[in-house]
């Protein structure tokens, strides 16, 4: 970066934005407000207010906004509703009127009516009162703020891009989870964005400049996985020619991602417990061990009090991991990000491919918001991926979209191993290729232990971990 761009960052200072109907309180804040080290715009109106803060968004949005309207609270509310949906990163300050007491403030924040606020001052407060509130605010939000949410081409909460409220309480909850460092346990179905998730957390806390490690534990070979994790000596194990740092060695002083942490092996899961519980691990090999500063976020499609019912998790280790739990909402209860996300992915494949697809319209959007997206984003972008790459545009057809639906639901040209089987004649026709039999044999077995890898494993007398690489082969072949 040149030395003018850092100097034009440095200038930047944080957007406050004041809002009130009567000139002489609007006039009064500014004057109050204005010993602060942010930049200030005072607005009389709703509609000035929101036009101000999408004018502003991409050199500097809002990052804090204060609502004192003389209508009752809940028309303030509906200010901090609108820019809230647009900013959620930004902090919403409402000013109660002298019709509004702290109690009817509370009851609606109760019910759930000012969900959209994040603090406000009930009559009578004091200029003080505000002044150091706001500071407090300030101090604790980024100094460098993310861009509003969110068009095609637009980034929202470190790369998520969404207009849900389930989403926006997500944010809010890893922001506030910033300046600790405690287990966060991700829970969500396959492709819903926990690893996006981990990262936002890593980039939302002090220890943004470190390492962000990520590893999905069910890609693990069984026998080595506990020198992965925690590394080995020299000569610890035939092949071990070199010491070897793992992963815990790796995320120094940053954040260590363990995807599908379920699949971990009880007999490992016992000394991943004493890791987390004396902040140390011992290399395979070692007698000495080596303390561990990094931040644990493990993940997994199912949850950890389900995997402990199953038999599959250690119920001690599920306490020591589950203190912070998120639950990523599925695609198809997100709402109108369907096609929010289907616009940016068509936007972003258009441009990679030179192509100009115009912009999804009503029968596409229908289309996709009638499907259910059982493999959630990641199906999602594979779906809009598939129709830039299949057509020229500019339009989008019915069509275009059924080949679209086809060929992500298993429609495409069969599995190479099929398709050889196709040119075979006579006797040979009769002879299923190997994985396919495989594949019929460990889903007999799973079906057969109810659902639970573990117990299939054992009677397969495989490891887990080799059930789950299969079946994410099996995902990649028609």
């Amino acid at each position: 970066m040149k030395s003018s761009e850092v100097a034009l960052q440095a200038e930047i200072k944080q957007n406050l934005v004041i809002v009130n109907d009567d000139a002489a309180v609007l006039a009064s804040l500014k004057l109050d407000l204005g010993a602060l080290a942010a930049h200030m715009a005072g607005f009389g109106s709703h509609q000035d207010a929101l036009h101000y803060c999408q004018e502003s968004a991409q050199k500097n949005p809002p990052a804090v906004v204060i609502c004192g309207l003389r209508k009752p609270a809940l028309a303030g509310c509906s200010l901090l509703q609108d820019i809230k949906q647009r900013f959620p990163l930004c902090h919403a300050i409402l000013l109660s009127s002298g019709e509004d007491s702290a109690a009817n403030i509370q009851q609606n924040v109760k019910e759930g009516e000012l969900a959209y606020v994040d603090s406000y001052l009930a009559q009578p407060w004091s200029t003080d009162e505000l002044l150091r509130h706001v500071k407090q605010v300030l101090a604790a939000l980024p100094q460098s703020f993310p861009h509003s949410l969110p068009r095609a081409d637009d980034r929202a909460f470190h790369g998520i891009i969404t207009h849900s409220q389930n989403m926006f309480d997500i944010f809010k909850c890893i922001r506030r989870l910033a300046t600790n460092n405690v287990p966060i346990f991700i829970c969500g179905e396959t492709g819903t964005g926990k690893e996006l998730i981990a990262k936002a957390c890593h980039h939302e806390s002090a220890r943004r400049e470190q390492p962000f490690v990520a590893v999905n534990c069910a890609n693990f070979t069984e026998s080595l996985m506990e020198s992965q994790l925690f590394g080995h000596k020299k000569g610890a194990f035939t092949g071990a020619v070199n010491d070897q740092p793992g992963l815990f060695c790796s995320a120094k002083k940053g954040t260590l991602f363990l995807d599908e942490v379920t699949t971990i092996p009880i007999n490992l899961q016992s000394k991943l417990l004493r890791v987390i519980q004396e902040r140390e691990f011992t290399p395979v090999g070692s007698h000495h061990a080596e303390t561990f500063h990094a931040q644990i976020i493990t993940a997994s499609s199912k949850t950890l009090k389900q995997a402990v019912d199953d038999g599959e998790f250690r119920e001690d280790l599920f306490y020591r991991l589950n203190i912070i739990f998120i639950h990523l909402p599925p695609l198809r209860d997100r709402g109108d990000d369907i096609t929010l996300i289907a616009q940016y992915y068509l936007a972003k494949f258009s441009a990679e491919s030179n192509k100009e697809f115009k912009r999804l319209s009503g029968p596409e959007v229908k289309q996709l918001a009638n499907y259910a997206w059982p493999g959630n984003i990641r199906q999602l972008e594979n779906f809009i991926h598939c129709l830039v790459i299949l057509n020229d545009g500019p339009d989008i057809s019915e069509q275009m979209m059924s080949e679209a639906f086809r060929l992500i639901e298993g429609g495409a040209e069969p599995h190479a191993s099929q398709k050889k089987k196709n040119h075979l004649h006579g006797p040979e026709r009769a002879i299923t290729p190997l994985w396919l039999m495989e594949k019929a044999h460990i889903e007999k077995a799973i079906e057969a232990c109810h659902g639970n890898v573990y117990r299939a494993a054992a009677l397969l007398e495989i490891s887990p971990s080799t059930i789950y690489r299969k079946q994410q082969s099996w995902k990649l072949s028609p």
